[in-house]
C-alpha cells in the first residue's frame, strides 16, 4: 500500500524541480568512502547516500557543503583536492572527456579466487594471472549526457573486451532517464546490500530517478529531502526461466540531517512462456498474488533501511539497519533477512583512524534456502550466475569488520579487514570462510593513484580447508 502511495507523489518532482544532472559516480569508487567519512562527522547534512550512484555535481555538491561546515578539513585537504581535480571538475557548458581516466589491475591468485571475489561487476577470475585494461569517457552536451567503460580483460588464456559500463541520460526538469548498462548499490550497508549490489555485472536498464535530492511541498515537506529511483530490465536469455524482467523501485527520505530512511522493492516476473501482459505487471507493481494459484505476478521482495548519524565531537557514529522480506504473506513481506552496522569515522582524536563492523543474515528458521530462490525462477535472483543482491547468497550470515588508518602526510592509507561467512545454516554440511585483507592505497602527484592488496582465506567444511591467498595491485592514471 505505502508503495501505491509513493509512486504518484514522485510525479511531482518534475514540479519542483529545474536543475539537470550529471554523469553518475560508479558504485565502486573510492570517493564514497571520503563522502561516508564527512557524513558520519556532522560535515554533510543534506546528503542520501544510501542510494547509489550518485551524481558527480550531487558529490560536488557534498564536497562544498562539508567545506562550509567544517572548520578544519586538514585531514580531508588531499583527497579533496584529488577529487575536484579528477572527478568532479567538469565545464558547466557542453564538454567531453576522452580518455576520463585509465587504469591497469593485475591479479594473481595461487588458487580459485571465486571465493573472496565479490562486488566486483561480476568480474572472473581464474587462478594465477590476471589483468584488466580499461579506460572511461564521458561527454555532455546540453540536456544528453554519455558515459562508457570499456575493459579488456585476461585471464588464463582468454582475452575479452568487454563493457563495464555504457549509457545515455536525458535531463528534463530535474529528472534523469538513464537508458544503457549501469549498477545500483540500494542501502546503508558497505559490505552488502540485500536487494541491489554491485556483486553481479550491471544491468541493461532503464532508469528513472531524481539526482538531486529535493523538499517535497506542501505537508510532504515533514518528510525532508527526498529521492526516488524506478528501473526496469530485463535478464539474461540463459537461465531456467529465459529472458524475464526486473524491476525495482526506492524512496530516500531525510526528515532530519542524521536521519535518513529508505523504502525500496524489487520484482521478477513474466519470461519465456509466462505472462507479461499489463494485469501481470499491475499485479507486480501492486504487491498482490505472489503465492496464489494461476497468477504469475512473480517474485517479490520490499524492505526499508535506517541510517541514524550521531555526530558528538568526542566520538561520533553511524548505526544502520536493513531489513526486507523474500517473500509475500497477507499483503505484507514476509522471511526477513537483516543487515546491521555500525561506523565510526575516527577513533576518539585519532582522527587517521576509522572503524566499521558490519553483520548480515538470511538464515530463516524452518524456511532453508528462501532468500535468492524461486520455484518458478529457478536461477534464482542472479544475473549471469551471480547474485544481484549480497553476496553471501542464501542461508548463510556474514560478519565483516574493517579498520583503515590514513596518513594524509603522505596522502597513503592503510586497511585491514576481516570476514567470516557461514553458509548452509539449515543444513548438516556448513561451510565457513575466513578472509583476511591488508590493503594499502596511495595518492601520488595530482592525477595518479595506486594501490595493493593481499587477501587471505581459509575454507571449512569444503574439499580444499587449507589457507589460500590472493594478491592484486591496480594503478589508475587520471588525465
Amino acid at each position: 500500500m505505502l508503495f501505491k502511495c509513493l509512486l504518484p507523489l514522485s510525479l511531482l518532482i518534475f514540479c519542483i524541480t529545474t536543475a539537470s544532472a550529471a554523469i553518475y559516480i560508479p558504485v565502486d569508487d573510492d570517493l564514497y568512502d571520503l563522502l561516508f567519512r564527512l557524513e558520519a562527522e556532522g560535515y554533510i547534512q543534506s546528503g542520501l547516500l544510501s542510494t547509489r550512484p550518485i551524481s558527480r555535481r550531487e558529490a560536488s555538491r557534498l564536497i562544498e557543503e562539508a567545506e562550509n561546515n567544517a572548520a578544519d578539513l586538514s585531514a580531508y585537504r588531499r583527497e579533496i583536492d584529488f577529487y575536484k581535480r579528477t572527478l568532479l571538475d567538469l565545464p558547466e557548458t557542453d564538454y567531453a572527456k576522452v580518455p576520463e581516466k585509465i587504469y591497469l589491475e593485475y591479479l594473481n591468485a595461487s588458487a580459485d579466487p571465486g571465493p573472496v571475489i565479490y562486488n566486483r561487476e561480476g568480474d572472473e577470475y581464474k587462478i594465477h594471472s590476471n589483468a584488466r585494461l580499461g579506460f572511461s569517457a564521458l561527454a555532455e552536451f546540453g540536456n544528453l549526457s554519455f558515459f562508457i567503460d570499456p575493459e579488456l580483460r585476461y585471464s588464463g588464456d582468454n582475452l575479452d573486451p568487454v563493457f563495464e559500463r555504457i549509457y545515455g541520460v536525458l535531463h528534463v526538469k530535474g529528472i534523469d532517464l538513464e537508458i544503457g548498462k549501469d549498477s545500483q548499490w540500494w542501502g546503508p550497508g558497505y559490505h552488502g546490500a540485500l536487494l541491489l549490489s554491485n556483486n553481479a555485472q550491471g544491468l541493461s536498464l532503464i532508469k528513472i530517478t531524481n539526482a538531486d535530492p529535493v523538499q517535497l511541498p506542501s505537508i510532504f515537506r515533514y518528510l525532508g529531502l527526498f529521492r526516488f529511483t524506478f528501473f526496469a530490465s530485463r535478464l539474461e536469455e540463459e537461465r531456467f526461466v529465459p529472458e524475464p524482467y526486473l524491476w525495482g523501485a526506492r524512496f530516500d527520505f531525510k526528515p532530519n540531517p542524521y536521519l535518513e530512511v529508505g523504502l525500496q522493492r524489487t520484482a521478477l516476473l513474466g519470461g519465456d512462456g509466462r505472462s507479461e501482459g499489463l494485469g501481470t505487471w499491475w499485479k507486480s507493481l501492486t504487491g498482490k498474488g505472489e503465492n496464489e494459484t494461476g497468477v504469475e505476478a512473480g517474485d517479490q521482495r520490499a524492505g526499508l533501511d535506517l541510517k541514524i548519524t550521531l555526530p558528538f565531537r568526542f566520538q561520533p557514529a553511524q548505526i544502520y539497519y536493513e531489513t526486507a522480506g523474500e517473500d509475500e504473506a497477507g499483503g505484507l513481506p514476509s522471511k526477513w533477512a537483516y543487515i546491521a552496522g555500525i561506523y565510526l569515522p575516527r577513533i576518539l582524536h585519532f582522527d587517521g583512524v576509522d572503524f566499521r563492523a558490519e553483520y548480515a543474515d538470511n538464515h530463516i528458521l524452518g524456511s532453508p534456502n528462501v532468500w535468492y530462490t524461486h520455484d518458478i525462477y529457478r536461477s534464482g535472483y542472479t544475473y549471469k550466475g551471480e547474485i544481484i543482491g549480497h553476496h553471501m547468497g542464501t542461508d548463510s550470515d556474514d560478519l565483516f569488520m574493517r579498520m583503515e588508518y590514513r596518513l594524509p602526510e603522505i596522502s597513503s592509507s592503510i586497511a585491514l579487514s576481516y570476514d567470516k561467512e557461514r553458509h548452509n545454516l539449515s543444513g548438516s554440511a556448513k561451510e565457513t570462510k575466513d578472509e583476511f585483507l591488508i590493503g594499502f592505497r596511495s595518492f601520488l602527484k595530482d592525477n595518479l593513484r595506486i594501490g595493493a592488496e593481499f587477501k587471505a582465506w581459509r575454507i571449512k567444511g569444503a574439499e580444499n580447508s587449507g589457507y589460500e591467498n590472493l594478491l592484486y595491485i591496480y594503478q589508475i592514471f587520471y588525465l
